[in-house]
């Protein structure tokens, strides 16, 4: 038997998600079928993050085991005949057996991505919030200085398992001028993330950036871990998962 990982890349616009859910369609899903069709078995497939409804991703990991004769880097040509079109293998290469795709991860990386600009360009409807109003970034940057390091992410989980304890190792923000308006990208690096998390920390920053809190108000949401303190649930087309380091 052979350990074999994946890097895939989707366009979540189409799915409920990325784990599997009956009578619903899923990146997951998808993956596993494809999977069937070319080994003419069933196998497990394990993965990195499951990322919600319509949720993006160009670095999501999946591991899965079998006894074909494939070498592992087939995988890729191979898996992506089979696949539809907005879901795509990157890499695929054997690991040790050890390697599980969410257990062996040390941290995640995520993209909240905001356009700032009367009109939003066509091609970005789909993969990122539209705002119509000024932004102010260096409040962003103040406030998001306040959410790094441990911390009880209580205020930021619309739902908790286990421990809401987490380590935000850096969030960045970047700035991409375009031909109308900006692009902002808000950047995080983690050790986890509670249900939804990084769309309500996206969207206490943008309330942030809008000026509807002060930077300084970022500790009392932490520290009041209530749900209603800290800012909304942005919407999910927004999100991509980046990368996860192992």
């Amino acid at each position: 038997m052979k350990n074999v990982k994946l890097v895939i890349m989707y366009d979540g616009t189409s799915y409920f998600g990325f784990a599997e859910q009956k009578n619903a369609k899923t990146v997951m899903g998808e993956i596993r079928r494809s999977l069937k069709k070319l080994l003419g078995e069933e196998v497990k497939v394990n993965g990195a993050s499951r990322t919600d409804r319509g949720v993006h991703a160009i670095g999501q990991v999946v591991n899965f085991k079998c006894a074909s004769r494939m070498g592992a880097g087939e995988f890729l040509n191979a898996l992506n005949f089979y696949l539809p079109k907005d879901i795509r293998v990157l890499d695929s290469e054997e690991i040790d057996d050890s390697f599980h795709a969410r257990f062996s991860a040390k941290n995640k990386e995520y993209c909240y991505s905001v356009f700032e600009g009367k009109e939003i360009p066509y091609f970005l409807r789909s993969f990122a919030l539209h705002v119509k109003r000024k932004l102010d970034v260096p409040l962003m940057k103040l406030a998001a200085g306040k959410l790094t390091g441990e911390h009880d992410f209580s205020s930021f989980a619309q739902e908790i398992k286990g421990s809401p304890v987490r380590v935000i190792e850096s969030i960045e923000i970047e700035e991409k001028p375009q031909f109308v308006g900006r692009l902002l990208e808000l950047k995080f690096k983690g050790n986890g993330f509670l249900y939804k998390m990084v769309r309500a920390l996206s969207g206490t920053l943008v309330d942030a950036g809008l000026k509807k809190i002060k930077p300084n108000d970022v500790a009392e949401i932490l520290e009041a871990r209530d749900r209603k303190r800290a800012g909304k649930t942005l919407p999910g087309h927004g999100l991509c998962l980046v990368k996860v380091n192992y």
